[in-house]
């Protein structure tokens, strides 16, 4: 018998020992985080934008747009901070509002106000349908009501379809999803749900109307309640989104926004360059005339007499800030500044005004007793790099956020003041009775604005605002002789009256006697006498 030899078995290979278990590693492994999902498309941020104010929750946005509610709310937060319940919240405001001041009117009459579905409206007030006033049964009186439902539908494809045409999708659009033709969603709404594509269309567009005729009063009535809040204040509390608000504002909407995004870099010259161009000019040729300081300017690149004049008030002031020559230009305006800040803060809080310069400007003008844009934009808008921006946005933070500026300041730019009556002044014809001292009995518009601006006198357009006359009128009423209007097309009849006249008081009928008699006489001119008779002989061999 053979003995087995039994050989023990290999050691087994040597195996690093085990790491410790942490508690990290014994804790349940959770569902791994979603990837985030690109923003909506335009399209259908907008679509969801308008079903929310309508009254629909993001749940049945997400259904009538194939999106997950989460989404959806997404979309809404983007357009309007607080997402569905802002809207909603906003809308319901302004539903219980409408009710207050029709206390005798049906839940249903609010849908062709706000452009609201019935069963929406209801919902949003939280009224039980079997107490709405006048309505008995389901989806009466709100047409649409039953599309909402679909209970009346064949199937789930009509009711989704009646839905989608109803409220977000055209023909082509809803055909695409079900695989179909334009056409054959058209037969399906006709034969499968009580309503017909014309119905649905004309009920959804009446709507829509509804919808932004209210958004557009709703708009108007807090924009004029808040002239100068913020544009987003107005979008959260309407549950609107912010380009809306500015669409429907139109040109108010400058009295919520500044003109600008930020203060523009202003390329103006301070006081201190312009004196020492005025200074550099005299130097380098030793006139004083504003032609000459222009034309120097134009070969050296720099603001010609204009801006000089504008900035320190007259020619003659900018050359006395230079310490050249000794003239004295006009009084300085009896506008002091917080006269000009509360200028602007009316003009911005005016229906009419805005906060573009423009709009302030337009607003000043049609004011008789307010200050100009041009002396605004002088003295406020700073001499050192200041902007109309930053004049408008700190008019608009005064109104805003009064208790942030000086008290006593802000009392005097805000006392209530009288835009449309001039104050004290003197009679402005007494500006014209010294010109006519001056000058003559006849002055043209031309000769006073030059010595207006010698002597520092109103303009003829201010005698204008002043008086409400033209200047023929002006200058008569002040003891002038305006020079007689000209009348066109005389006949050769008319023209030989005036000659006869003529010859009766100057039997030696020279031309030149005509020519000095004919303006005093209101008389036609030379020329048009000879036009008439061909020759001054004729006229007058004709005329004796």
């Amino acid at each position: 018998m053979s003995t087995a030899t039994l050989v023990p078995p290999a050691p087994a290979a040597s195996t690093p020992p085990a790491e410790p278990i942490t508690p990290t590693d014994l804790a349940p492994v959770g569902p791994a985080t979603p990837p985030s999902q690109p923003p909506l498309e335009e399209s259908a941020a907008r679509q969801a934008l308008d079903l929310a104010q309508q009254g629909f929750l993001a749940g049945e946005i997400g259904e009538l747009l194939d999106l997950s509610p989460v989404r959806v709310e997404e979309a809404l937060e983007a357009a309007v901070p607080g997402s569905s319940a802002t809207i909603a919240g906003a809308l319901r405001r302004r539903l219980r509002n409408w009710r207050r001041e029709h206390e005798n009117s049906p839940w249903w009459e609010a849908e062709a106000t706000f452009g609201v579905p019935h069963a929406h409206v209801l919902r949003l007030v939280r009224v039980p349908r079997d107490r709405e006033i006048g309505v008995v049964a389901a989806g009466e009186p709100g047409y649409l009501d039953a599309v909402l439902a679909g209970d009346s539908c064949r199937d789930q494809r009509a009711s989704r379809s009646a839905r989608l045409y109803t409220f977000c999708a055209t023909l082509q659009e809803i055909g695409d999803l079900f695989g179909v033709t334009r056409e054959r969603i058209r037969q399906i709404l006709g034969k499968d749900t009580p309503w017909s594509s014309t119905d649905l269309h004309a009920a959804a567009k009446a709507l829509a109307a509804a919808r932004r005729a209210e958004h557009t009063a709703a708009v108007a009535r807090w924009s004029h309640a808040h002239p100068a809040a913020p544009l987003e204040d107005g979008a959260r509390e309407l549950g609107l989104a912010e380009e809306q608000v500015r669409h429907l504002l139109g040109r108010r909407r400058t009295h919520h926004e500044p003109a600008f995004d930020g203060p523009r870099e202003s390329t103006r010259r301070t006081e201190e360059q312009i004196i020492a161009d005025l200074r550099a000019f005299h130097a380098a040729t030793g006139a004083t005339t504003c032609q000459a300081f222009t034309a120097w300017a134009r070969e050296q690149g720099v603001p010609g007499h204009q801006t000089a004049a504008i900035r320190f008030g007259t020619w003659n002031e900018a050359l006395s800030a230079a310490g050249i020559g000794e003239e004295t230009g006009a009084p300085r305006s009896a506008f002091r500044d917080e006269d000009l800040w509360a200028a602007v803060l009316a003009a911005v809080q005016a229906e009419t005004g805005g906060t573009t310069f423009r709009a302030v400007e337009e607003w000043l003008a049609a004011h008789s007793a307010a200050p100009s844009g041009a002396l605004i934009r002088q003295r406020l808008c700073g001499h050192e790099g200041g902007s109309w921006s930053e004049t408008v946005t700190t008019a608009l933070a005064v109104l805003r956020e009064p208790d942030t500026f000086d008290p006593a300041w802000v009392q005097a730019v805000t006392a209530p003041r009288d835009w449309d009556t001039d104050p004290a002044q003197e009679d402005p014809l007494d500006h014209v009775r010294a010109a006519i001292a001056a000058l003559g009995p006849r002055i043209t518009t031309a000769r006073y604005a030059a010595w207006a601006r010698e002597n520092g006198r109103p303009t003829v357009a201010t005698l204008q605002r002043r008086t409400g006359d033209v200047w023929t009128g002006i200058l008569a009423a002040a003891g002038g002789e305006p020079n007689a209007a000209k009348v066109k097309n005389r006949s050769r009849v008319e023209v030989g009256q005036y000659v006869t006249r003529f010859l009766a008081a100057h039997p030696t009928a020279t031309t030149v006697e005509y020519a000095r008699w004919a303006p005093q006489h209101g008389a036609p001119s030379l020329t048009t006498v000879i036009g008439r008779f061909g020759t001054w002989n004729g006229a007058v061999e004709a005329c004796r």
